[in-house]
């Protein structure tokens, strides 16, 4: 029994190193591990800061190719819109063009036919003139015709002013006139309604005119 209990107690005090030497080593294993992850996570802090200051200034940059972008868009669209209006231009200056030949071609034919025509006003002219000078007499005598027409014009307007003016008078003096008719009707039958109230039948000292 002696050596049992001394073999368990050699087998309980190894057991007891090996724990003590495997929480021992553990323990120095952890803590180098977490030395190591301490200084793997400051490297990882310093690298994270220098990545916002990369983002940041990447950011910046991005602004601002996104304005000169911008910029650069607003430019290409009054390109564009230049481009079309001179296209828009030319086309409309080649169908001028165009058109203005047309117009010289016509321009000459009228020109040859205008200058057939010359001749033949120029005889006309001369025939006109003689039947202008013609005409021109004839102007003179009615013009003293007109002349003498405007005076009777004159004296007719005159006494269509007075006839109008007698109008005025005459239809004020209808409407005086109508006005008393008026009042003799409204005085006749206050009359006949007096008489009537007074004696229930007309009387023959009520007579109406």
């Amino acid at each position: 029994m002696s050596r049992i209990g001394h073999s368990i107690n050699l087998a309980l005090a190894l057991l007891v190193c090996l724990s003590v030497a495997g929480t021992a080593g553990a323990t120095l294993y952890y803590q180098e591990s977490v030395e190591e992850l301490d200084a793997e996570n400051s490297q990882l802090r310093d690298r994270n800061e220098q990545l916002r200051e990369d983002l940041q200034s990447t950011e910046q940059d991005l602004q601002s190719t996104r304005e000169r972008l911008r910029e650069l868009n607003e430019s290409l669209s009054t390109t564009r819109s230049d481009v079309s209006q001179v296209s828009e231009n030319l086309e409309e200056t080649e169908g001028q063009l165009e058109s203005t030949q047309q117009e010289l071609a016509a321009t000459r034919q009228e020109l040859q036919t205008a200058q057939d025509r010359v001749s033949d006003l120029q005889t006309r002219t001369q025939r006109l003139e003689a039947r202008n000078d013609d005409l021109q007499s004839r102007v003179g005598d009615l013009e003293s015709t007109n002349e003498n027409l405007r005076e009777e014009r004159n004296d007719l307007q005159n006494e269509v002013e007075e006839l109008n003016s007698e109008v005025s008078s005459l239809e004020a003096e209808v409407t005086r006139l109508e006005g008393v008719e008026a009042e003799n009707r409204r005085l006749r039958d206050a009359l006949r309604e007096a008489c009537t109230a007074i004696n229930g039948t007309r009387p023959s000292g009520c007579q109406l005119v």
